[in-house]
């Protein structure tokens, strides 16, 4: 794993290799994720967004820096081609989220690396340039733009609150594993974001050349806090797999701003599992004998295409046959985050390892068959070949796995395991 920011990280990978069985395969993770059902051009309530249908074509990339204890010390997200568009025609630019408590903006290097640089003044309408060219602005420049704490009071909407900060960066709690149970570390959370948002930008000075404000807006500078919509960030870790679950709310069709014509301005959602990590070695992994896991399971679950989505933990226990190539991965134990009700999501599938010659003897995937069905993608993580009481080879496995039905129903989850 060669991960662009350097020692110390560990990142899932920059390009899609390939779909199978409904899972995405970059060079160190596999992925799926999913869109709001009610991400239609009339929604009965534009503020919200519900539902969850299975979607592809789209590629989450996690970046996260890691201590030699394994312990999250930080994470990026970036998320492009998922048809999320502020004009109606377009994809917005690429989103990179932080979760950063510090005001700045961040961008793509020339090598890939994540840039981070001084937040320009409202003032400078060469950078804000919505003012000077309308809906031919650059939205590069109004994207992935922290712009609080800030020196000027946030401005509020009659009726909303008004929010000062825009995240509280990541929190963080030890699991079980290292102690004889098999709970991940978690580090989580969330950031009300402005993307899109033109009165980051002052209008044009007047005769007198005074700074005005832009149409719509109440003041200089971004409103408040999450104008635009929200990110969350779950991750959960073993010393080298990680399932990174992502959500991103935007506003699209931004009437009056970006969209040209009739759009209906509404919000949309996207959420996602990215299971990554430091990937075993192909060609050292073994070619007999066997391994057993036990690990944890985490996702997002809709009963039907109305109902919004609930999230979700199981648990996992894998079986890898390598003289066979055979790995079996079993789901079971499954319960709503927060409220232990049961969720149903049960299923063993049998996936199979992909050959040395190809470099993915560290690659299964497979189908998964039931009142929920869909298909399977696992990667083995850790040094190739390790001796242990249940088993030589990898120290650990993970997945992820995309299910749906014709009733609505639909599945985006992920999983890790390690040999205890």
């Amino acid at each position: 794993m060669n991960c662009v920011e350097g020692a110390g990280y560990q990142c899932s990978g920059s390009v899609l290799i390939r779909s199978a069985n409904g899972v995405a395969l970059t060079s160190s993770g596999v992925q799926v994720y999913g869109r709001s059902t009610g991400d239609v051009l009339n929604p009965s309530n534009p503020n919200i967004a519900t539902g969850l249908a299975l979607a592809s074509g789209g590629l989450a990339e996690f970046r996260s820096a890691k201590d030699s204890n394994g312990i999250t010390l930080s994470t990026a997200i970036l998320l492009k081609n998922l048809n999320i568009s502020w004009d109606g025609v377009t994809d917005r630019p690429l989103i990179i989220e932080l979760f950063d408590t510090t005001a700045g903006r961040v961008e793509l290097g020339s090598n890939g690396a994540l840039v981070r640089s001084a937040l320009p003044v409202s003032s400078n309408l060469s950078f804000y340039d919505y003012a000077t060219k309308g809906k031919n602005g650059t939205q590069l420049n109004y994207a992935n733009n922290r712009y609080f704490p800030r020196s000027a009071p946030s401005r509020c909407d009659p009726g909303d609150p008004c929010r000062t900060t825009e995240t509280a960066g990541l929190n963080r709690t030890a699991g079980s594993w290292r102690s004889g149970g098999t709970r991940p570390d978690v580090a989580g959370g969330q950031r009300l974001h402005e993307d899109g948002d033109i009165h980051a930008g002052n209008g044009l000075p007047d005769a007198n050349g005074n700074p005005t404000w832009l149409p719509g807006g109440n003041g200089f500078g971004v409103p408040f806090p999450g104008s635009k919509g929200v990110r969350d960030v779950v991750q959960w870790s073993y010393r080298y797999s990680n399932i990174g679950y992502w959500g991103t709310r935007d506003t699209i069709h931004l009437g009056g701003q970006w969209a040209a014509g009739s759009f209906f301005e509404h919000n949309t959602e996207r959420t996602g599992i990215v299971t990554f990590g430091e990937v075993s070695d192909s060609n050292g992994m073994p070619v007999t004998g066997s391994a057993s896991y036990n690990g944890f399971v985490y996702g997002s679950y809709a009963s039907n295409g109305v109902v919004d989505r609930v999230n979700f933990n199981c648990r996992a226990t894998v079986t890898a046959n390598f003289a066979t190539r055979a790995v079996v991965v079993n789901v079971n134990t499954c319960v709503q985050e927060g409220s232990g009700t049961a969720v149903p999501i049960s299923f063993s599938s049998s996936t199979t390892m992909g050959t040395a010659a190809a470099g993915e003897s560290n690659y299964s995937t497979g189908t998964v068959s039931g009142t929920l069905s869909g298909g399977l993608s696992a990667r083995f993580f850790g040094p190739a070949n390790v001796a242990g009481t249940n088993g030589s080879g990898p120290p650990e496995v993970g997945g992820a796995f995309s299910l749906s039905n014709s009733s609505g129903a639909a599945v985006v989850a992920g999983f890790i395991a390690f040999k205890n």
